[in-house]
């Protein structure tokens, strides 16, 4: 009975990694922040985004899912997850799910952008609006610098 229950008990040991490994949080040796797409920012686009990575045994991403996140901010996180390194592991194949909260800072915000990292696989991405002139100050613009005529021989 005892013999069973220590075989039981190594058997159990050794499949833990594998059992756990659909979704887990390994360590991260490398992560990379995605940069904040100018047109979102001018939009005022700004949520979270989670990226379901798949991870090979030496630690690189070998796969990306989006599994939630504004349309418009998808890519950029997807660009960076999969920049992203990981501890190496006899596991053949982990999964971790690593979040990217875009955050658009007060224009009255002296920090112009900063970015910080959530352990165990989060980022934070914030970021002061961009700045669009307005249709005054371009037509300002527009009467000071004469365009001019296109001809057609």
């Amino acid at each position: 009975m005892r013999r069973k229950l220590l075989f039981s008990a190594l058997v159990l040991l050794l499949f833990v990694p594998y059992l756990f490994a659909g979704e887990s949080s390994p360590v991260v040796k490398s992560a990379v922040a995605p940069k904040y797409p100018i047109l979102t920012l001018a939009g005022r686009v700004y949520g979270e985004v989670l990226v379901r990575v798949t991870i090979d045994h030496a630690g690189a991403v070998k796969d990306t899912k989006v599994t939630e996140g504004h349309p418009m901010l998808r890519e950029a996180a997807v660009d960076a997850a999969r920049q992203w390194k990981f501890e190496e592991s006899s596991v053949r194949k982990r999964v971790a799910t690593l979040k990217f909260s875009f955050v658009i800072l007060p224009e009255t915000s002296e920090v112009g952008s900063q970015t910080i990292f959530l352990p165990p696989t989060g980022i934070e991405i914030r970021q002061k609006p961009v700045v669009v002139p307005s249709l005054e100050d371009q037509e300002g613009e527009s009467q000071a610098a004469d365009p001019q005529p296109i001809s057609r021989t």
